[in-house]
Parts: structure tokens; sequence; C-alpha cells
């Protein structure tokens, strides 16, 4: 009676974008959930702005967090289970961002990570990981957004190129971060911007219209 997809990538790759498809396609699906629960990046993510400025939060603080927002989301299944329901009308839907493999990424060595991926588990949840081909990179995450965008981007980079190749290597670690995870984890190129079809993509592929059924 849950189930959800986590979506995952760097900044750029498509997550907020596919993050609003979704939300879109769900909604307009037969036989599904009607509760949806979506918690953006916003309130997952490592990074904050705080008070406006940029903080990240420390190992511990980032679990507690994301811990938090499972801990909802069990509370939610099991209500669902005392009341008895068993049509997927009355089931739930959930869509995180940027959560388990954001963590994996930021911080090494976390033990506590695979037990949060365990109960994601037993939420029926699914990962995405969105990722760009090394064409894609410069006009995406260099050259699609605003001037101070792309100042903030290359701050810490003395060439395009650089800036670039560091994309890459961060993306790379998440593809294997999402090896480690426990939670079922799919790949998608977004180079062709095409977030309808991915969600629907993603929706059918961990057979989220139909809640298993």
């Amino acid at each position: 009676m849950i189930r959800g997809v986590i979506i995952e990538g760097l900044s750029t790759a498509g997550k907020t974008s596919l993050f609003s498809a979704i939300k879109g396609i769900h909604s307009q699906a037969h036989n599904v959930g009607k509760s949806i629960f979506a918690i953006s990046e916003h309130y997952s993510q490592v990074l904050h702005s705080y008070q406006g400025s940029l903080r990240s939060m420390d190992k511990s603080e980032h679990i507690q967090l994301l811990n938090r927002h499972v801990d909802y989301l069990e509370l939610q299944s099991n209500w669902i289970d005392s009341l008895g329901h068993t049509k997927p009308s009355n089931g739930i839907f959930f869509l995180l961002e940027r959560f388990h493999l954001n963590h994996r990424a930021a911080f090494s060595n976390s033990s506590d990570i695979e037990v949060l991926e365990k109960r994601l588990l037993r939420l029926n949840a699914r990962c995405v990981l969105l990722t760009l081909s090394q064409d894609t990179v410069e006009p995406r995450f260099i050259e699609s957004r605003s001037n101070a965008w792309k100042s903030y981007v290359m701050e810490n980079h003395s060439t395009v190129t650089e800036a670039c190749q560091k994309f890459l290597e961060d993306q790379h670690q998440l593809r294997m971060c999402a090896k480690q995870s426990l939670v079922p984890t799919i790949e998608i190129n977004t180079d062709e911007a095409d977030w309808n079809s991915y969600a629907k993509q993603i929706l059918m592929e961990f057979n989220v219209a139909t809640y298993g059924n």
C-alpha cells in the first residue's frame, strides 16, 4: 500500500524537472494511490541555505534529517495498514529528491545509511540516478542557467574543462554509491531533457502505476 521513487543526480541533471513531471503524470493516472508525499531536495540535501548563507550539514545532522522523513512515511504506512485498506487507490505514493545517495557521496563509511536504506526497502522505495553524457555537461551544467550560476560553478575552477571534468568525476562517484546502495537503482541519461518520457519510463519500470497489482 506504499511505494515510492527517489530521484538522485547532480545539479542540472534534471532532478527537479523530473520531480515535477512524475507528480503531474501520477495525478492523472488511474488505479494509483491518491495520496502523494513529495519531499524536494530543499528539505533533504546536505548543503542548505541557512539564514542567507550556504551551510553543509555534518554526517549526524544529515542522517537525522533523512530518518525524520522516513519516520513520517512509516507512520503513514502503518496508519493505512491499521485501517485495513487494500485498494491501490487508497495507497500512498512518495517522491524523494537527493536523499540516500546524496548522503553516501558526501560521507564515506556511514553505516547508518544502510539501516536507513533497509527502511526504504520496506517502504518499496526505488531509485533513479539521472546522468549527463560528457558532451552535454558544458551546455547543461555551465551554460544553461544564469550568469550568477556560471560564476558560482566556475568559482573553484580555472577553466570550463576543469569544471566539466569535476562534474564527471562526481557523477562517477554517484554511480559507485548507487552500486553500494541496498535500494534498487536504474540510471537514466537526460541529455534529451524529455521529462515526461522519463517519468513514464520510471513509473512503468518500477510498476508504480498499479502498486504491483
